[in-house]
């Protein structure tokens, strides 16, 4: 228990850095005789994908294609894929929805409709739903109580 204590109080000094992880893959005896030392290497996804695929995704960006679907389609998360794509120097803007788009959108919410079923319908992030429609001057209905 005492070496637990010690190792968590070491690090609670630091971050966890790769230095730090390698110092703690202590080579240990196993049963199954298999006695390598274990290794740490971060994984960047630009590491990952290659420069090949990185350029194609520059690409698919510039013409139109958005961040998000690219990266469901990689199964990544959209806030990495955009970080590596403008370091390469794509431009990449904030989806915005028509006028019209954005009045239809308004009806369907003043029927009834959430947030949620028109971000399906139309295939946009919550925030664009939520810009347009304030964009129109629709008020967010109240969110009704949570129920544990």
């Amino acid at each position: 228990m005492a070496g637990t204590l010690d190792l968590c109080s070491y690090f609670a000094q630091g971050s966890f850095t790769p230095d730090g992880m390698r110092k703690l893959a202590v080579v240990r005896s196993r049963p199954d005789g298999v006695n390598k030392q274990v290794s740490y290497r971060p994984q960047e996804l630009s590491k990952r994908l290659g420069a090949e695929k990185v350029a194609e995704l520059v690409h698919r960006v510039e013409t139109g294609e958005s961040v998000r679907s690219l990266a469901e389609e990689l199964g990544v998360a959209s806030s990495a894929l955009t970080r590596i794509l403008r370091t390469q120097g794509a431009s990449i803007a904030k989806r915005k929805v028509s006028d019209a788009t954005a009045r239809q959108m308004a009806k369907e919410y003043e029927a009834g409709a959430t947030m949620r079923e028109i971000e399906a319908k139309f295939g946009l992030s919550h925030g664009v739903v939520y810009r347009a429609l304030h964009r129109v001057g629709i008020e967010a209905r109240a969110q009704a109580p949570r129920t544990s």
